[in-house]
């Protein structure tokens, strides 16, 4: 019965922080690069390094585990990647024969004080009355990050002799 109660208040604890971290997808973008084998702990040092040498302000780094597929699956460790409530997840990972490398650009869930209107823009996280300087820097942050993983990108598929991407190729796809 006990172990019943701790697996029941276990699985409740895991929804609830899923749930108080929560986060819309903004603008993904992945490539699969057929026959590269990239290490992914090197590969993040790497982007971490490279967004770091841009001098953006405000950022913290770090890694975060997800699910594979469903709570019994292995996990995926992604680079994190965060200023305000902007989190860009980086992944680098085997795929069949090569590697697939992601970033998803995402933005945190508004909390209920957010969305009272009054509080909300006299605290300036009113998201629908930001300033163009606010939305200038938040965009600048997502095009730094962007930035040196395709730096980091071009670095690798040049030194392991992969053809590199095409212009096409290293957009982020909007609007998703």
């Amino acid at each position: 019965m006990v172990y019943l109660i701790v697996v029941v208040l276990g699985i409740a604890l895991v929804v609830y922080l899923r749930m108080n971290n929560r986060y819309t997808v903004k603008a993904p973008w992945q490539h699969f690069f057929d026959g590269a084998d990239f290490a992914a702990s090197e590969f993040y040092q790497q982007v971490e390094a490279e967004i770091r040498a841009f001098k953006v302000p405000d950022v913290s780094y770090g890694r975060e585990s997800f699910f594979q597929t469903h709570i019994a699956s292995s996990r995926q460790e992604y680079l994190k990647i965060k200023r305000g409530e902007y989190v860009i997840y980086i992944c680098a990972a085997a795929f069949g024969r090569g590697t697939f490398i992601s970033q998803w650009s995402c933005l945190k869930v508004q909390k209920q004080r957010n969305n009272i209107p009054v509080i909300s823009k006299l605290l300036g996280m009113d998201r629908n009355d930001k300033s163009f300087y606010q939305a200038d820097t938040e965009g600048m942050f997502q095009s730094a990050v962007h930035t040196a993983l395709m730096n980091v990108v071009d670095g690798l598929t040049t030194a392991k002799g992969i053809r590199g991407l095409t212009e096409m190729e290293r957009h982020i796809q909007l609007g998703k």
